[in-house]
């Protein structure tokens, strides 16, 4: 019962265009697919985001170290807080 529609389209579709019927279109007129970039690339760059994240996030936590160390050497009554640096000329 469900063969003889298919079986009457096919015949319908001979007699119209002839024995070479496609129902796709063939490859000379299809036109050219889009190029999707490199999934890795996206990849690469927030890997690249995440490290900069991380290392100025490190930096963040070493400048505010210091700061907190000076601070503290302030609020103790100190006046001479400021750290000697020991690249002095010796003799």
């Amino acid at each position: 019962m469900y063969g003889r529609p298919i079986l009457g389209l096919r015949m319908l579709t001979r007699l119209l265009w002839g024995p070479a019927v496609h129902f796709l279109p063939s490859e000379s007129h299809e036109p050219e697919m889009p190029r999707f970039p490199d999934p890795r690339r996206a990849a690469l760059v927030g890997l690249i985001v995440t490290l900069l994240l991380v290392l100025g996030g490190v930096l963040l936590v070493h400048v505010l170290g210091r700061a907190a160390k000076l601070q503290d050497c302030v609020m103790s009554g100190r006046t001479n807080c400021a750290p000697i640096s020991s690249s002095g000329t010796g003799g």
